[in-house]
């Protein structure tokens, strides 16, 4: 599901396994056909009663697909029956949509998996009445924080209908990428409608369900893909949200399809809940659902009326919940850190590292709405800073000097360094320009010295989308207050 960079986890999928060619002592034996490699697994199945080696002639046989497409789906369908009889239900689903996905034209087997197939997981009472909102630290092993990620999910609109609107939006401290992702879903089923999905480094898309069908259009690319789909297949980037309405209990197994827009693929997960938990994280501690699933995600879900996503832990990151709250109506927060007060516009989130090192600077994220800019405060002792830089402009033009030499295409702008006031303390202020790769980068960078504290804020952003920043921007400095 939702994938940090904290990312997200790779998809296993199932793979034929290569067909071996087997010489005789003499001269070359001639290799069996499909159907007679089929023949062979089904008596090794149903004669002998070795599953496993049953298993791997049926995967010789779909290995084979191009040369009969009749027995490879056999092969693909009987595969799924041999992991059923083994009591493998998960690797039985996913063996049965194998046969649906890979071998459409053979109907006859396509319509035995489909018949074998569990049905759509039942789904509880959203658990989050109008909505709510969920931020997590997502944590390297070694316990540091590398980034934020928030899910939010509300009532909303679409073409004037009622729907369930899902969001999602990631930041990676520590190299500065960012996702966004949004999903409508029908407010009765939570089936999906659209979903668009964007990424820093890997490009966007946007996913439109109809009947049967789901269309992905990927940035860049000239050909939309369209994939078929059976009964409910649920939006990857509305998995949070899908986890918290499961019936869950010790023992809970399930398996569910759902699309990911960033492989234009189906993915078939397998979930088991194996015990009850309790954890403790920043926001509190929890009585959890302990919730695996078969690509290698675990999910701790709170065991209360809320079925808050506690903890989750994928591709060697977690995510440990540090506040859950109700849908604000549109205010403005404020925002108190390292005796840096400031409000933070509505619809903005913020986010300090924890375990960030013996460093005397601290670092606080401001995350705008739509995730295009790089939006920081940083804070520290003014004796310290003071001990290298008699004034403000004197620290700016020690940083202007340091991004020179790290940023491509650097430039200052036409004005330079600039002296003004924050209140009635002295700051300095200058913007930038750079490249970033193949993108042509603005920012602008205040410097300000308190009584005990100096404070530097600034913002980074794409250069068309430089301006859209620049009015919150300037009522957060407008409502600094620096110790």
């Amino acid at each position: 599901m939702r994938k940090t960079q904290c990312s997200r986890g790779r998809w296993s999928f199932l793979t034929a396994v290569a067909f071996m060619i087997f010489v005789g002592f003499a001269s070359p034996a001639p290799a069996a056909t499909a159907t007679e490699m089929l023949e062979k697994g089904i008596y090794t199945e149903e004669t002998v009663g070795d599953l496993e080696a049953a298993i791997q002639v049926y995967e010789k046989v779909v290995g084979q697909g191009k040369d009969s497409i009749k027995a490879a789906a056999e092969a693909q369908f009987r595969i799924g029956v041999c992991f059923e009889k083994q009591g493998k239900a998960d690797l039985a689903a996913k063996a049965f949509q194998a046969v649906i996905d890979n071998f459409p034209t053979a109907t006859e087997f396509v319509s035995q998996a489909k018949s074998r197939l569990p049905g759509d997981p039942e789904l509880l009472a959203v658990p989050w009445g109008d909505g709510d909102e969920t931020q997590y630290e997502l944590k390297l092993q070694n316990g540091m924080g590398i980034g934020t990620q928030i899910w939010r999910v509300a009532k909303s609109q679409l073409n004037g209908n009622p729907v369930w609107e899902c969001n999602t939006w990631q930041v990676i401290s520590i190299n500065g990428q960012k996702h966004i992702s949004q999903v409508f879903a029908d407010p009765k089923t939570f089936a999906p409608i659209e979903s668009t999905w964007s990424h820093t480094l890997l490009g966007k898309a946007k996913a439109d369900y109809g009947k049967g069908e789901v269309t992905i259009r990927m940035a860049g690319k000239d050909e939309p893909t369209t994939l078929k789909i059976d009964g409910t297949n649920f939006d990857n980037e509305q998995g949070s949200e899908v986890f918290r309405r499961l019936p869950l209990s010790v023992g809970y197994k399930t398996s569910m399809s759902v699309v990911s827009s960033l492989g234009s693929a189906k993915v078939s997960l397998g979930i088991e809940v194996t015990k009850l938990e309790t954890i403790e994280v920043p926001a509190g501690k929890f009585e959890c659902f302990r919730m695996q699933i078969d690509i290698g995600q675990t999910f701790w879900i709170s065991n209360d009326a809320h079925r808050y996503i506690v903890r989750f832990e994928a591709g060697g990151a977690s995510g440990d919940l540090i506040r859950a709250s109700k849908l604000d109506k549109g205010e403005a927060t404020k925002l108190d850190f390292e005796g840096v007060t400031a409000v933070v516009p509505a619809g903005w989130f913020s986010y300090s590292p924890s375990n960030s090192g013996a460093s005397k600077t601290k670092k606080m994220y401001l995350i705008d709405p739509e995730c295009v800019g790089d939006t920081r405060i940083e804070v520290g002792p003014l004796s310290s800073i003071k001990s290298k830089h008699d004034s403000p402009s004197a620290w700016m033009q020690n940083a202007l000097d340091e991004y020179k030499e790290h940023m491509q295409g650097f430039t200052i702008g036409k004005d330079g360094i600039r002296t003004m006031k924050i209140g009635d303390l002295d700051a300095a202020v200058a913007e930038i320009e750079f490249v970033d790769g193949k993108r042509k980068m603005k920012g602008r960078r205040i410097c300000v010295f308190g009584e005990s504290t100096a404070a530097n804020i600034g913002y980074m952003a794409e250069t068309d989308k430089f301006q859209s920043l620049a009015k919150p921007f300037q009522t957060i400095v407008d409502s600094m207050k620096v110790k």
